[in-house]
């Protein structure tokens, strides 16, 4: 199916190695949803309730019937998704509220999990901000402004928009992972055809959001996604991993936010209401549009976009998504004020710090058995074209 090939192109870090694990698929749950993964769906379904919350921002707990959603539509969801034996957690979240959530043994909503390419999503949107505070002019500025390396040379005119839309004429190319100087490694590595053309997914060309917004703002990529983003919805930096590459020295802005799913809920609900928060702005809401719909044919602006021309079929619906490897996913269905978090079983002590080594990494590939050297077939994901379907059943 043409979805295979281009999840294929989601393989986005080509990582030399790996280790650690988690546990099997089960777990409690909230709302009628916490069955394990392996357990049949209820008997009956209720009828909705006819009581009605109001949206929040508070992404507390509740029945499903409260919000007139049906529990088995929700466990099925969940049950769906944890068909993936390497799943850690699962949280769907309608309105504002947590309508269900499931978790592999031993994990809670409190446990960290990890972005990989996640995280291209969370770093994109500090270009939106950058932009709304004037230190880049627009989307249509020249990125060697910022990238002095580039001047006079055949990246001369590529644009930050080219940039965030994966047009920037860079190849697909995964050694970023080994390099010491990862920075460096994007700044130079070579481009192969012109900007503003072909869409090739490339971790490189994420990498380049970290020069622009220190030479932009004058902070670090990390300081500047705490103070605009995190802090302001609720997530406290101290309990979130952020990645800096071999050398110790730059933030990684292609991969490398450990955090837990309440917290990638949190940027999943920033989203899905148009970048605001609780009555602040914190992203403009025309870079969020831009960002979620489809610039090239299923890739808006650091989001994938679920539709058509993704699966090779019509999808039920079409909502977007942050993606990542081993199967890191915030879906945002921004028409439903819906979000739904998957993370991969992980393995980190944060003791051993965020600096990148062969030693020292977030590990999701042993779960999904997919380090190299493991023996047999790797871990199957779930359907996502049928997770559409259920979604769609979920909200109709």
């Amino acid at each position: 199916m043409k979805f295979n090939k281009l999840f294929i192109l989601l393989i986005f870090i080509g990582i030399s190695g790996c280790g650690g694990g988690g546990g099997s698929g089960g777990g409690s749950g909230t709302a009628n949803a916490s069955a394990p993964s392996n357990a049949s769906a209820p008997a009956a379904t209720p009828a909705p309730s006819s009581a009605k919350l109001e949206p929040t921002w508070t992404l507390d707990a509740a029945d499903p019937a409260d919000l007139n959603l049906n529990a088995s539509d929700v466990d099925a969801i969940l049950s769906h998704i944890f068909t993936d034996q390497a799943v850690q957690s699962a949280v769907l979240v309608r309105n504002g509220w947590i309508i269900g959530e499931r978790f592999s043994t031993g994990v809670d909503i409190d446990t960290l999990g990890t972005s990989w390419s996640v995280a291209k999503s969370f770093y994109a949107a500090l270009i939106g901000i950058a932009i709304e505070e004037g230190w880049i002019s627009s989307l249509n500025q020249p990125a060697s402004e910022f990238l002095s390396e580039w001047v006079d040379s055949d990246k001369e005119a590529v644009t930050i928009q080219d940039i965030l839309e994966m047009r920037a004429g860079y190849g697909a190319n995964n050694g970023i992972y080994d390099e010491t100087d990862q920075t460096k490694f994007a700044i130079d590595f070579p481009k192969t055809r012109v900007e503003g053309t072909t869409f090739e997914y490339s971790n490189p060309t994420s990498q380049l959001i970290e020069p622009i917004i220190l030479r932009a703002t004058g902070l670090d990529a990390q300081a500047y996604l705490t103070e605009k983003i995190l802090s302001p919805i609720g997530i406290d930096p101290n309990l979130v991993g952020m990645w800096l590459d071999r050398s110790g020295t730059n933030p990684l802005t292609y991969m490398g936010l450990d955090m837990t799913p309440l917290d990638m809920a949190r940027f999943g609900l920033l989203y899905a209401r148009n970048g605001e928060w609780d009555g602040n702005q914190i992203v403009p809401g025309s870079y969020v549009q831009a960002s979620l719909s489809a610039q090239t044919d299923f890739y808006g602006l650091h989001w994938w976009v679920l539709n058509s021309a993704f699966f090779g079929a019509e999808p039920p619906i079409t909502i977007s998504a942050a993606m990542g490897l081993d199967g890191q996913m915030i879906y945002v269905w921004p028409s439903e004020d819906l979000v739904l978090v998957v993370q991969t079983q992980y393995e980190h002590s944060a003791n051993q710090g965020y600096v990148l080594s062969n030693a020292n990494f977030p590990n999701t590939c042993t779960a999904r058995n997919a380090c190299p050297g493991q023996p047999g077939a790797e871990v199957a994901t779930y359907d996502q074209f049928a997770l559409m379907r259920l979604l769609a059943e979920l909200v109709n």
